[in-house]
């Protein structure tokens, strides 16, 4: 953290435009998030708490929220992160309470709760897997890349799963954004915060988001059990397979944006994305074994596998 007054301090916020500090005062602790520099974050950050507040999971309560310097004032959480804390013996039980929140989320937020956001389209995805052909490609120096193949293929794929976007997605479900609250019991004890960039989409976003994190490289054993579990306990009405088919390939896409975006960061000069490009690269072969549609798998094996 860095010091900015007596009682103040600006937490790092990693690739958000949203500032964030801490203060301290008679023993109380709040957080401020200055939204100044990006006003859409700000809105939609009280449109999703609106959402999430109804239901029985724990988000910081909003004490203050000033409209005009767009700012809000909240309850702090505290330092708690997941990926602090996180070690081999415990990733199970945290992982497990994560995914009871997606349970309990998918189970009580109806369409018409998040009809005021905004839903995941073919072009959403189109420019999140652009980062892929604008960055790691020129990186890896791949000459002749067949980019409207690309595109092509992923508009195919997209068109022909038909997927069935009508649920809540946070987006950014991982573990930097989930605090262990260690006053509450049972899933409550998982915090969840940065939840601005929520949309309706894929009911096992959030899953893949967190199951299949390349900022953190933990044990992927218990993946198989987790998705089954979370798919048992929800009002998912997609048969077991054509879930596991749709999850695999949005979550190759994630990957894909993700791999192009280490590379356009480390190239500004943060070496720290360096790490994060090789787990990456195991996250997408793992996908592409997953993939069935030739024509996809045999566009990534010439960069990944051959």
């Amino acid at each position: 953290m860095e010091f900015v007054s007596d009682n103040i301090f600006e937490i790092h916020q990693g690739l958000s435009e949203k500032k964030v500090f801490r203060k301290s005062q008679n023993e109380i602790s709040k957080i401020i998030i200055d939204f100044s520099n990006d006003v859409k974050e700000f809105t939609n950050f009280l449109k999703v708490y609106q959402i999430l507040k109804k239901i029985n999971i724990s988000i910081p309560k909003i004490y203050e929220v000033y409209f005009t310097k767009k700012i809000i004032i909240m309850e702090d959480f505290g330092i708690n992160t997941f990926d602090k804390i996180y070690k081999e013996e415990n990733i199970y039980k945290l992982l497990r309470i994560a995914i009871d929140n997606l349970i309990i989320i998918e189970n009580s937020l109806i369409y018409k709760d998040l009809e005021q956001l905004e839903k995941y389209t073919f072009n959403d995805l189109k420019k999140e897997i652009s980062e892929f052909i604008n960055f790691y490609i020129p990186y890896k120096k791949i000459s002749n890349f067949p980019i409207n193949d690309f595109y092509d293929s992923w508009f195919r794929v997209y068109n022909n799963e038909k997927f069935d976007f009508t649920s809540f997605v946070h987006k950014d479900f991982e573990f930097i954004n989930l605090i262990l609250v260690n006053k509450n019991l049972s899933h409550l004890k998982c915090g969840i915060i940065d939840f601005q960039s929520a949309f309706i989409g894929f009911k096992g976003w959030d899953l893949f988001s967190i199951l299949e994190n390349p900022r953190l490289n933990f044990t992927s054993k218990y993946n198989d059990d987790l998705i089954k579990y979370y798919y048992l306990n929800t009002n998912i009405t997609t048969n077991y397979e054509k879930f596991l088919k749709q999850y695999y390939i949005l979550n190759l896409a994630r990957q894909t944006r993700l791999i192009g975006r280490w590379v356009k960061l480390l190239s500004l000069g943060n070496k720290q994305f360096s790490d994060y490009i090789n787990i990456t690269k195991k996250r997408i072969i793992f996908c592409l074994s997953k993939i069935t549609d030739k024509k996809l798998k045999q566009l990534y094996e010439k960069v990944f596998i051959n």
